[in-house]
């Protein structure tokens, strides 16, 4: 069972770590509560040699929160391991484990992973809000465009949808977009992950569980003895995942996944070197997805870095705290696998000229993508280029 922290609105923001004011379970609660409000996604917990560095992940920015003295490290790793449900005798292993805090006006689960190191045990705390997020594909900041091309192939009975990109692409969230356009109340829905994130409504979501066995490949097996009609697949880890997958696509069902890419084309010969086989691939992929997330302007200050309207010497934006953006934003590039795709995948044609041929038919890149995002406005050519 989930263990809940219910959070009491005090602040020890000037309040010193050694002062007899605040206890380290205070600091904790304090910290995570700061961290929700400014709308980090992460926080990192990273001791060194005679302090601790706590630091928050915002619009995938890793900001200074505090730096404390370094012998706070275990009272604060106990307090986060008995919030988590782990043993606090044990120092040396890896740790995961997840929690719940409850505040009121918000409710949030809290992802927790701990690592030790060789100045002592490092907590990233994942934050994950139960409300007030939308996943559909215009919050996501997808263009309509690419937005039409999207629910044509999802609307199709089968096929395979991949989403690419590296580590933080912003994959799950589009995942999630994707299955928001089907109908569960007319469609079996089924998802596979690693963790679960967030509760999809009328959608029955499988957590893999590896110490019961519970695996990619035989979750996914086991999925397709439920009479699906769409599965979404948190990630292609390994060949035996992707053989099921395919399979899966080519036998009546919609299949959504994910693969670590750099682009979105380089995600043919990644699944070949999986040892998919190129006919295979040409008869089930029906749409890739290549993605980054940028920072989004602030909507409240336009971005003008430290002011609210613009005039010199008013306050900094409250909204973006000064800093010019709030939220990020998909950038994407969306593949369409046609008869002309399909005819290269299958005769091995390589990467450049399948590139050539997508820009022929007016695919845009993913750059093309982030600078007519920053032209509208929506984030900045700074962004676009930090990354991509």
């Amino acid at each position: 069972m989930m263990s809940v922290l219910i959070i009491k609105r005090t602040s020890y923001m000037n309040t010193s770590i050694n002062s007899p004011d605040i206890s380290p379970p205070a600091f904790v609660d304090e910290m995570i509560d700061s961290s929700y409000r400014i709308g980090a996604s992460d926080i990192h917990i990273d001791p060194r040699k005679d302090t601790i560095l706590i630091r928050f992940r915002v619009d995938g920015v890793l900001e200074r929160y505090r730096e404390i003295p370094a012998v706070m490290l275990p009272e604060l790793v106990a307090r986060v391991k008995v919030l988590a449900g782990l043993r606090t005798d044990v120092h040396m292993t890896p740790h995961d484990g997840r929690f719940c805090i409850e505040r009121g006006e918000y409710s949030c689960d809290v992802r927790v992973s701990i690592l030790p190191t060789q100045f002592g045990e490092n907590i990233v705390l994942r934050l994950l809000p139960k409300a007030g997020r939308n996943d559909s594909l215009e919050a996501l900041g997808f263009s309509h465009e690419h937005i039409a091309l999207i629910r044509e192939v999802v609307a199709r009975p089968q096929g395979m949808i991949l989403v690419t990109g590296p580590t933080g692409a912003g994959k799950t969230s589009t995942q999630y977009g994707l299955v928001s356009e089907t109908d569960p109340t007319s469609q079996v829905v089924i998802t596979l992950e690693d963790p679960i994130e967030y509760a999809l409504s009328d959608v029955r979501q499988v957590a893999i569980r590896e110490k019961y066995s519970l695996t990619f490949p035989t979750g996914l097996r086991s999925i397709l003895r439920q009479d699906p009609d769409v599965i979404m697949v948190g990630e292609m880890r390994d060949t035996e995942t992707a053989r099921i997958a395919v399979n899966a696509a080519l036998t009546g069902h919609l299949l959504i996944s994910t693969l670590h890419t750099n682009t979105a084309l380089d995600t043919i010969p990644r699944l070949i070197d999986m040892g998919i086989e190129p006919y295979l691939i040409a008869s089930t992929l029906t749409l890739i997805i290549g993605q980054r997330l940028a920072r989004r302007v602030c909507d409240r200050c336009g971005g003008r870095v430290g002011e609210v309207g613009g005039s010199a010497g008013q306050k900094a934006c409250e909204a973006c705290l000064g800093k010019g953006y709030r939220g990020r934003i998909i950038i994407s590039e969306v593949i369409p696998i046609d008869e002309k795709m399909r005819s290269y995948i299958l005769r091995k044609i390589s990467r450049d000229d399948m590139e050539k041929y997508v820009r022929s038919i007016g695919v845009p890149s993913l750059r093309d993508d982030g600078f007519v995002k920053a032209d509208r406005g929506l984030t900045t050519v700074e962004e676009v280029l930090r990354v991509i």
